[in-house]
């Protein structure tokens, strides 16, 4: 008898970060999951662009103790990172303010990783 495979990511169904992720997936956020060659899932990215102030909003969770998030301006500029525990930073990435906020980040604290190109 075969046991079955419990999925890493099954947390993001299960209280309490069902209710971030729900919150994200209603502002319409775009995810990609990423599988690996044995075709498991291996993380998931998410995305989300602010039509009007030109900022995009990132996510990428490898387990349920590794995720990151960012959001970046429209020049590339890094205004606010967050890694760690997924569901701290599921938690702050719901809790930060839209862009047109005065209480949003816009100090540019790095620049967003550029993609390498062969």
């Amino acid at each position: 008898m075969t046991t079955p495979i419990t999925s890493p990511f099954a947390f993001l169904w299960e209280e309490p970060a069902i209710e971030p992720f729900t919150t994200l997936l209603k502002r319409r956020w775009e995810y990609l999951p990423v599988f690996g060659a044995d075709g498991l899932l291996e993380r998931f990215t998410g995305s989300f662009t602010w039509d009007v102030d030109g900022y995009v909003d990132a996510l990428c969770v490898k387990s349920e103790t590794d995720a990151a998030a960012l959001r970046v301006d429209h020049a590339g500029g890094k205004v606010w990172e967050r890694d760690g525990h997924a569901l701290d930073v599921l938690h702050q990435l719901v809790d930060l303010p839209a862009p047109s906020s005065p209480l949003a980040p816009r100090l540019v604290i790095g620049s967003a990783p550029r993609m390498w190109t062969p």
